[in-house]
């Protein structure tokens, strides 16, 4: 068999296959949007990203001098080294006291409609400005916070450098703001989901294929889409048992306490 007649015949036999991953990638591409790191910018709303406010975020990011006890950092609860969260259950705060929920990963999350399970900030910097502030997180105030980045020459310069129009360029609010920054490029674009989404039809596997079939076929998609596949709004759901107070403390009610 000559070589044209070979490559003819492989042609026949992949285009089905071709053909069938083409049309799942047109309806997958129908109900979710892949990441781009360059579209950050355009969904991070009154703060400008700039190189000097995401260095200065990445230091504030693994820095536990934020906390009261000086041993806690952001780090601690969303651990880039294990997928943007801690390790436990539920996350370990200030005086080990035990929170009441898991941290929710960081990674992709400047693309979250809110943040927080519950949806009670509206963008990373409002949610920034929480967890340093909570009795069981990091248990500091907004005070001491600026107090303690106020005493250091070193950081004192760099708020300059990132905020030069402020007249008063280290404070609680511009802390969040430049974390905000750093945790924007927290990014994960290159997933094979991604890349499956961008044209590379091989990027998936025919099992992850299959299963991404199900999953658009069956409905999950049609709540779950987007960029991040984990919707736009928060819905009450049933469940065929209550959880104990185990897994959901008497105390936390939910999106309905916001």
């Amino acid at each position: 068999m000559n070589l044209t007649r070979f490559a003819a015949l492989a042609a026949t036999l992949l285009a089905p296959a071709m053909a069938v991953a083409g049309d799942l990638r047109a309806d997958a591409n129908a109900v979710f949007k892949p990441i781009d790191a360059a579209s950050v910018a355009g969904v991070v709303k009154n703060n400008e990203i700039t190189p000097a406010k995401i260095d200065l975020g990445s230091k504030l990011f693994f820095d536990p001098r934020l906390s009261k006890s000086q041993i806690i950092s952001c780090n601690s609860c969303h651990n880039l080294g294990t997928g943007g969260v801690d390790a436990g259950p539920t996350s370990i705060g200030h005086g080990w006291a035990k929170g009441p929920r898991r941290a929710p990963t960081v990674l992709n999350a400047v693309f979250n409609v809110a943040q927080f399970w519950d949806g009670r900030a509206v963008d990373l910097k409002a949610q920034a400005k929480g967890p340093v502030q909570a009795d069981v997180e990091m248990n500091n105030t907004p005070a001491q916070v600026e107090k303690m980045l106020n005493s250091m020459p070193a950081y004192v310069a760099e708020f300059r450098a990132a905020f030069p129009a402020d007249p008063k360029p280290v404070s609680f609010d511009n802390m969040a703001k430049a974390i905000e920054a750093f945790e924007a490029t927290l990014t994960t674009p290159n997933a094979p989901f991604d890349k499956f989404l961008k044209g590379d039809v091989n990027a998936l596997n025919d099992v992850e294929k299959k299963g991404l079939r199900l999953f658009i076929d069956k409905g999950c998609a049609a709540c779950h889409g987007g960029v991040n596949i984990g919707g736009n709004g928060y819905f009450p759901f049933g469940v065929a048992q209550k959880p104990g107070v185990e897994i959901m403390p008497v105390a936390d009610k939910g999106r309905s306490k916001v």
